[in-house]
């Protein structure tokens, strides 16, 4: 009698024991797609930052990216054509907040030859 109940108590345990190993192999295989998933975004991701890198070993260094960025800014600072008054709209038209953009003077700077498209 305490065999057999021994015995089956052996039995129960090995069962539980199947179970959590079969719960913990779909636990793995689920895991397994989702890195798997992962991965493949993690390359489409790196793949269109890629676009947007720059050569950082051309003329600007990175040493102190504060003062160049001060640097820069005063340059473009004192390149700055003189403010033009913006005409005033007429009275008849619409009431909007905008503003008027010109960008007649603008256009390709020595800066946009830092830019490529890599990869």
């Amino acid at each position: 009698r305490e065999q057999d109940i021994g015995s089956s108590q052996i039995n129960e345990a090995i069962q539980q024991l199947d179970k959590v190993t079969q719960q913990n192999a779909g636990a793995s295989e689920e895991m397994s797609a989702t890195s798997e998933e992962l991965a493949a975004q993690a390359e489409e991701l790196q793949a269109s930052i890629a676009f947007f890198k720059v050569d950082t070993s051309g003329k600007h260094g990175n040493a102190n990216p504060v003062k160049q960025l001060k640097a820069v800014a005063a340059k473009m600072a004192s390149q700055a054509p003189a403010h033009r008054p913006v005409a005033k709209a007429s009275a008849g038209t619409s009431k909007s907040q905008g503003f008027a953009l010109d960008m007649s003077m603008g256009g390709p700077d020595s800066d946009d030859a830092d830019f490529r498209q890599s990869a």
